[in-house]
């Protein structure tokens, strides 16, 4: 009962707030952040330092990975958000004539209170550029962090507050599933949710009684599409990066590798031969003892099946650490890269959503069987296309999935000037870019009439059908005969009704 006293009080301040900062101009809120990169360059140590979870290599992956994005966000952002929330007006030269001299505009208007529901993989990018796009927008915004994450979310509010935000517009929450709840029961405006298909449904579901919109980044089970004519050292140098990166918690990394049977010896003794060069041989991250728990008979299942592994997997379950954190406390495991070629779809390891160092390989007859394949997964976050790029570029629309990468993986999606969403099981609606930016308010349409002709406004006539019939047919009749014989009957209701 404190707890939801509390966060009622928070989301109450935080709504009044709200109030005022809206009627601020979108320069002036824009301008407030300018300041914002230079925090991070300030800051980046200690946010850098903020990182708990064991996959991230160092602050080397901080850098690339979350605080140049976030820097350059909150630059893009702080340049740009006037032109994309600008009034929209409509042009008399298109207004339909039977609306006379109407005159509309649409204006951006902010959603109100944004709860934002944090992840621990990315949470100073992540949730840093969904804070900044809330506020320039003209929301208040609540946080409820992932466990581990209070601290480098308390600073992030700290940073927006030092560039001039108002302090009542942005609440940190316990970082409690809980908190999440009684915030979404209390009442928020919008919610924007990044984690797994399955606490998506719980959003889903926790949003009914009140309506609450909702922006859902969920899981991913990205889609690797290798061409003939790809470049095969290109592909597996980046293969190995994307499988590496962030000690495999990306929900972007590459998970299924389509490549055509007629390649697949070369491409698996590349493959194979990158991963296991001297300098990377023994590279272990850390993944979590339930994903262990939860890989591990999946993998098993799959060598049973006809699948191969590429790797020497190793994952101790006698070697773990254990981190504490406010809500609790979770054990992992150190573990290799797992990579297995000979994966088919009816393989429960195919399409698994899990944050690891985890490849698959799957062979295809050719690119349609390819698309097929892909099909049957639930997830369409991202996928990759490597070939020429006239034929790359010709599979793309055949490939459902929020963002297309040709001869590239992960580093594209991180452009701040692009929005970021899924399809199927990976969630609705973007963040980031002018499309995320959009996301976080609502069009509002204000229409006007000028002078006196209200046709509507008056009692029906006898000859009303007529004129309007006639009116139809001139405006959109499909050939000129039709439009003639509506422009005569308009005439002849008119003449019969001189008034």
């Amino acid at each position: 009962m404190e707890q939801t006293a509390e966060i009622s009080r928070a989301i109450a301040q935080a709504r009044l707030a709200q109030s005022h900062w809206q009627a601020v101009r979108v320069k002036d809120r824009s301008n407030r952040i300018a300041r914002f990169a230079g925090l991070v360059v300030e800051q980046r140590r200690r946010l850098s330092e903020g990182i708990l979870y064991p996959t991230r290599s160092g602050y080397l992956e901080t850098i690339t990975s979350e605080l140049l994005p976030l820097a350059e966000t909150g630059k893009w952002l702080s340049s740009n958000a006037a032109r994309v929330l600008q009034a929209r007006k409509t042009s008399r030269f298109s207004t339909p004539m039977w609306l006379g001299s109407q005159s509309s505009r649409i204006e951006r208007v902010p959603r109100g209170v944004v709860l934002i529901l944090g992840t621990w993989n990315y949470p100073i990018f992540l949730t840093g550029s969904q804070l900044l796009h809330a506020l320039v927008a003209g929301n208040a915004v609540v946080i409820k962090p992932a466990p581990g994450c209070e601290s480098v979310t308390h600073q992030l509010a700290s940073m927006c507050v030092e560039c001039g935000i108002p302090a009542d517009l942005i609440w940190v929450l316990e970082s409690s599933i809980e908190a999440g709840k009684q915030a979404m029961e209390v009442g928020v405006d919008h919610v924007v949710m990044t984690g797994s298909s399955r606490s998506g449904r719980r959003v889903i579901e926790q949003s009914i009684p009140s309506l609450c919109s909702s922006t859902l980044e969920l899981s991913g089970s990205d889609a690797v599409f290798v061409l003939p004519s790809a470049d095969l050292e290109r592909v597996t140098s980046l293969l190995r990066f994307g499988l590496r990166l962030n000690g495999g918690a990306t929900c972007i990394a590459p998970r299924r590798v389509f490549v055509i049977e007629t390649m697949l010896d070369r491409f698996n003794t590349m493959l194979k031969d990158k991963i296991n060069q001297p300098s990377g041989s023994q590279w272990s991250s850390w993944i979590s003892s339930g994903t262990y728990d939860q890989i591990q008979p999946l993998v098993q299942k799959a060598l049973a099946h006809g699948a191969t592994m590429l790797t020497d997997w190793h994952c101790d379950p006698q070697s773990h650490r254990t981190l504490s954190y406010p809500t609790g406390q979770s054990n992992w495991l150190a573990t290799g890269q797992i990579v297995l070629s000979g994966v088919t779809p009816n393989m429960e390891l195919y399409g698994l959503d899990v944050f690891a160092p985890l490849l698959t390989v799957v062979p295809v007859r050719d690119i349609d069987q390819a698309i097929e394949y892909n099909r049957q997964c639930r997830y369409g976050l991202c996928a990759s296309v490597f070939g020429s790029e006239s034929q790359a570029a010709m599979l793309a629309p055949r490939i459902q999935a929020g963002s297309i990468l040709l001869n590239d993986f992960v580093v594209p999606t991180a452009d701040p000037r692009l929005p970021f969403g899924g399809r199927g099981e990976s969630g609705y609606g973007v963040t980031r870019g002018e499309e995320g930016l959009l996301e976080m308010t609502i069009p509002q349409v204000i229409s006007t009439k000028k002078g006196k002709w209200l046709p509507h406004s008056d009692l029906p006539h006898p000859k009303d059908e007529q004129l309007l019939d006639g009116l139809l047919q001139f405006r959109h009749g499909k050939d000129w005969k039709l439009r003639l014989d509506g422009l005569k009957q308009i005439f002849g209701a008119i003449r019969r009704n001189p008034n």
